[in-house]
């Protein structure tokens, strides 16, 4: 796996952060789920304040994915967030169809009875990529 910068982990972490408050409610596994992937990579307080300042262009931050890898991570933790609480809703499938397309055909996704499996993938990459 090629070096994700910090600039791209924040970016993926501004992301999940989205999709979990998409439908207007940050459901308790979502929240446990980001506080994990936060943790991993070893959040600072100072990051956590800029994640939560909203007001930014998601569309401007996907300019900053530089690699496949964490372009491939994005979307993984998309629906490892997406699928905390057992299902995916409208609001999230639309988010993450939406991301899918403005990344192109290089992203792969499994099939959505199987995100459940991403949240390990993901949490064990981030970890690595943290330390």
């Amino acid at each position: 796996m090629s070096a994700i910068s910090r600039e791209e982990l924040l970016t993926i972490m501004l992301f999940g952060l989205h999709i979990a408050k998409i439908d207007n409610n940050m459901d308790v596994w979502e929240r446990k789920m980001l506080v994990r992937f936060a943790e991993a990579i070893h959040l600072t307080d100072e990051e956590r304040v800029g994640l939560s300042k909203g007001g930014v262009s998601l569309s401007e931050k996907m300019k900053n994915l530089n690699t496949i890898e964490s372009r491939q991570l994005l979307v993984k933790m998309l629906c490892a967030v997406c699928f905390a609480d057992g299902a995916a809703n409208a609001h999230e499938l639309g988010f993450i169809e939406k991301v899918v397309s403005k990344l192109g055909s290089e992203v792969f996704v499994l099939p959505r009875e199987e995100w459940g499996l991403y949240e390990g993938e993901v949490f064990k990459t981030l970890q690595a990529l943290g330390v």
